[in-house]
């Protein structure tokens, strides 16, 4: 995908699963979707992956490139990153750390979503500070999926989303 193409596409799949949350009542929004985690700690994973995202692209771009190099693989495409990540799950690594979503005492369901929307809006507008070949040249460290470059991480992601996505969608 070229820059807006992934720009819009990153849009829309925010604003998607935005939207699926809106008619969510609060007690099944918090309530857990069987053994796996509940519609509100989907949120603020996803939440919690941009904001770390967000705080690596406002690192200098000299930075980046002599803190991670260059990767030294081809450049996947959007189905690389897909088949990557799905590699990963298989062998059943699951979300650690900073990325395992505690919610807050008296968590709000209009404060989750609209940090969401926020962070995910700050992470599509730092797209307009990459060139095409830079998304293509710099890396960035992800947690599980190592050196990827930027555009690669945007991949991610947008398929992180809708992975989240399907997942709150069998508890609605």
């Amino acid at each position: 995908m070229t820059k807006p193409e992934l720009k819009e596409a990153l849009k829309e799949c925010f604003n998607s699963l935005a939207k699926v949350t809106e008619n969510v009542e609060e007690a099944q929004f918090f309530a857990p979707i069987g053994e796996k985690w509940s519609i509100a700690e989907n949120i603020l994973h996803l939440t919690q992956s941009a904001k770390g995202l967000n705080q690596g692209l406002s690192i200098p771009k000299e930075v980046l490139v002599r803190q991670f190099g260059k990767i030294d693989r081809p450049v996947y495409d959007y189905e690389g990153v897909v088949n990557a990540y799905l590699t990963i799950l298989g062998s059943g690594i699951k979300a650690s750390g900073a990325f395992v979503p505690t919610l807050p005492e008296n968590p709000s369901k209009a404060i989750l979503v609209s940090s969401f929307i926020k962070h995910h809006e700050t992470l599509t507008n730092y797209l307009d500070e990459w060139s095409e070949a830079e998304l293509d040249e710099i890396a960035i460290k992800h947690p599980v999926l190592k050196l990827m470059t930027i555009r690669e991480i945007y991949y991610f992601m947008h398929y992180h989303i809708g992975h989240h996505q399907k997942a709150i969608q069998k508890g609605i």
